[in-house]
């Protein structure tokens, strides 16, 4: 039997850049970010609100569900679906930030059943411009711009595919669109914070990567995997049970930080134990125990309470203690003093920081594995999270 022969350029497939192309690109982003989810969410736990990765899951869910639900004939009908789904779906500045740049993107396509790769790369810039304009940001601020505008330039290089629907050069041009969004993402390192909840830690948010830009990169990522009409994504539980869990990397060196809570309402206690839990994502979630309320039930603290919390939290990376009033805290200072039958573990902490805010920053950072400064640090940044 004579064998194929390879594909020639007149023989190589063409493209289109249509509404199925991007539909396989909405699976794919949600794959991604389902499985990058906890790096995404370390990332953003080192100098913002360490919510970025959850953020994303839900929200690109959201956004894979909608498109299969309401199943759009145009690119940018798509993108303006998947704008406002992100928006109305993602917390924190990741909504409103991505949302506005998909919906601005989608305008800009408007109503073509299938777009040229640099029609596509123009209303791209036409999002990132209006993210500028939105957050105030420019190139240099740690921002999601600091990805997506190399990408563009990338793509905006001679050569770069132009009009022609080949599947090889289009591919091309979106792989060094990618990589050079991973060059941007990297180079936010080096970077001082300028936006968002980083720029409240100054010159201390140098040296920490933002999670915004890397999760530019895995949207262009997205793009290279979506020209194969093969391509499916598997399910999120197939997916992470090829990589290592938190918890397994955690085991092998000894567990993590564990985390209390200690409030004079155990219902404040255990709300606010779920709402930072919740903000790990898809993540493995550290031993995080609420001790709110008296034994009996009533508004107040009890050492009894608080010392079996911390007993069930301990993992031997140390447990820190979150207090809500100064009497809590008392009750804590009372059981490390050693002045009360009930030691609690060694490395026990109260960590200095507002209730709420505090137990988020702590809970993403002991979940992630930093150790027992890394989730003080976490605890006490919230401190100076300004709300006006």
């Amino acid at each position: 039997m004579t064998a194929k022969p390879e594909p020639t350029p007149e023989h190589t497939p063409e493209l289109a850049l249509d509404a199925a192309y991007f539909g396989r690109w909405v699976g794919a982003a949600a794959q991604l970010f389902e499985r990058d989810a906890a790096r995404l969410t370390a990332l953003d736990a080192a100098a913002g609100d360490g919510d970025h990765g959850a953020n994303m899951v839900r929200g690109f869910g959201a956004v894979r569900e909608a498109a299969a639900q309401h199943p759009s004939a145009t690119p940018g009908e798509l993108f303006s679906l998947a704008g406002t789904t992100l928006t109305n779906s993602v917390g924190g500045a990741s909504g409103p930030l991505f949302g506005m740049a998909l919906r601005r993107t989608g305008k800009r396509l408007g109503a073509a059943e299938a777009v040229t790769l640099p029609e596509f790369a123009a209303a791209l810039r036409a999002g990132a411009e209006a993210v500028g304009k939105l957050g105030g940001a420019v190139p240099g601020d740690s921002t999601l711009l600091d990805a997506l505008l190399p990408a563009l330039d990338a793509l905006d290089a001679p050569g770069s595919a132009e009009d022609a629907p080949d599947v090889r050069e289009i591919t091309g041009a979106l792989s060094a669109a990618s990589a050079a969004a991973l060059s941007g993402a990297e180079s936010t390192g080096a970077m001082q914070a300028r936006k968002g909840r980083a720029s409240y830690l100054g010159e201390r948010s140098i040296g920490h990567e933002d999670g915004g830009p890397h999760s530019v990169v895995l949207l262009f990522h997205a793009l290279v995997l979506a020209p194969d009409p093969a391509w499916s994504p598997r399910p999120a539980a197939a997916a992470r049970a090829e990589e290592p869990t938190s918890t397994e990397n955690a085991a092998a060196t000894g567990g993590r930080v564990g985390v209390v809570l200690v409030s004079h309402s155990r219902e404040v206690a255990e709300a606010t134990a779920e709402l930072a839990k919740a903000m790990v994502g898809s993540g493995d979630i550290a031993p995080v125990y609420a001790a709110g309320g008296t034994d009996d039930g009533r508004i107040g603290t009890s050492a009894e309470r608080i010392h079996a919390a911390a007993l069930k939290a301990d993992e031997g990376k140390g447990v820190a203690v979150l207090c809500d009033m100064g009497s809590a805290v008392l009750t804590v200072q009372a059981l490390l003093s050693g002045s009360d039958d009930r030691v609690l573990p060694a490395g026990t902490r109260i960590v200095d920081a507002p209730f709420v805010e505090g137990a988020v920053g702590v809970v993403v950072t002991a979940s992630v594995g930093g150790d027992l400064d890394m989730v003080l640090a976490a605890g006490e940044d919230a401190r100076n999270y300004r709300k006006g």
